[in-house]
């Protein structure tokens, strides 16, 4: 998997030797079901597609490196489930206060102009921009004015869908089971031991 800085994407692109690119974009703090089944969606999309991720150094947005010790999993810790699940390209970039304040519309245009879209997938409760300006369904309402299809990817709850008192899996969910020494659950939400970065 190539890892690639955003200031260098935006001076060469991405090397997709004339394919497009299946994109998604997002923290990903703690890659849990539901960001796995985002992956899958842009890795199954088109095998003549570039799978892609577009993700950023620090979760939290500070800027402020020592903020890795707050993540549920480290950055290469994310950087290894991306390629293990098929991804071949990673975007990376950094919470500066000039991106921060980038609009989402805008946001979209350069990963248009840059990226080669062919297909773009979120999450149901994806979110962009300054102020997060762009919700998931601008994201698709943008894309699909340009012919590109978009899939916009429903949580995925625990225990499972359609069992009563199931919840969505969420970072914030996976925090509160760590905090509380409920690793066995963090793990289950996390899709595996190997994926849960402190015990």
């Amino acid at each position: 998997m190539q890892v690639i800085e955003w200031l260098k994407f935006l001076d060469t692109g991405l090397p997709l030797e004339g394919k497009f690119s299946s994109m998604t974009v997002g923290i990903f703090d703690g890659v849990h079901l539901g960001h796995q089944a985002l992956l899958e969606k842009i890795v199954s999309h088109n095998a003549n597609f570039v799978p892609v991720v577009v993700t950023f150094r620090q979760t939290h947005k500070t800027g402020n490196e020592n903020t890795e010790q707050n993540n549920i999993q480290t950055f290469q810790q994310r950087l290894t489930i991306f390629e293990n699940a098929g991804i071949q390209i990673t975007i990376v970039i950094d919470f500066t206060e000039t991106f921060m304040k980038m609009p989402g519309l805008e946001f979209l245009e350069i990963l248009l102009k840059h990226g080669k879209v062919g297909f773009f997938a979120v999450g149901n409760n994806f979110r962009c921009g300054y102020r997060l300006d762009t919700d998931a369904a601008a994201v698709k309402n943008y894309f699909a004015s340009r012919d590109i299809p978009v899939e916009i990817v429903p949580e995925v709850c625990y225990p499972a869908d359609g069992i009563e008192d199931s919840v969505p899996i969420s970072s914030s969910r996976i925090r509160a089971a760590i905090s509380a020494g409920d690793f066995a659950l963090a793990q289950v939400m996390l899709g595996g031991e190997r994926h849960l970065a402190r015990t």
